[in-house]
């Protein structure tokens, strides 16, 4: 990650920029998500529709809507993870608003990483939503799930692209 402009001596110090600008905000990151909710919504919802579609509109929990269950989050995980582990580090709604995820040194993480990253989404989500809203108030804007697993949701334009 370069310093930036309000952080010169950053590539010195190493670690993530200083400057609270450089990091994702908390709006930035919702739309993020509501692009990336929307890209794996639609055509998860018609692939379900068309393979088995009484799976849409049932009162009773059955053994398709188990497997379909398990289809969505299979699909989460990888999107989110190997997006986040890619080349591109982060998911086409990052992209879209500007955002990256990065180590402490700036550099793409493994997907390894990234899957302890998706799946600490879940206790962000507990409680509330409190995980996500730390983003909020956190100096470096960093929810519950990027202290569990030691990332940073970073500007593109921080970045040494």
């Amino acid at each position: 990650m370069s310093g930036g402009p309000a952080d010169p001596a950053r590539a010195q110090a190493g670690g993530p920029p200083q400057d609270r600008a450089a990091f994702g905000g908390f709006w930035r990151r919702v739309l993020a998500l509501l692009i990336d909710g929307v890209l794996l919504g639609i055509p998860l919802t018609v692939a379900q529709a068309m393979i088995s579609p009484e799976t849409l509109h049932t009162e009773e929990w059955t053994d398709a809507d188990t497997a379909w269950t398990f289809v969505n989050l299979l699909v989460g995980w990888f999107y989110f993870a190997g997006m986040h582990s890619s080349q591109y580090r982060a998911t086409i709604g990052k992209m879209a608003v500007g955002l990256r995820v990065v180590d402490w040194h700036g550099e793409r993480i493994s997907f390894a990483r990234a899957t302890g990253r998706h799946f600490a989404e879940i206790l962000s989500g507990l409680l509330f939503m409190i995980g996500y809203l730390m983003v909020a108030f956190t100096r470096q804007r960093r929810a519950l799930h990027d202290f569990i697993a030691e990332t940073w949701v970073v500007r593109r334009e921080w970045l040494d692209e």
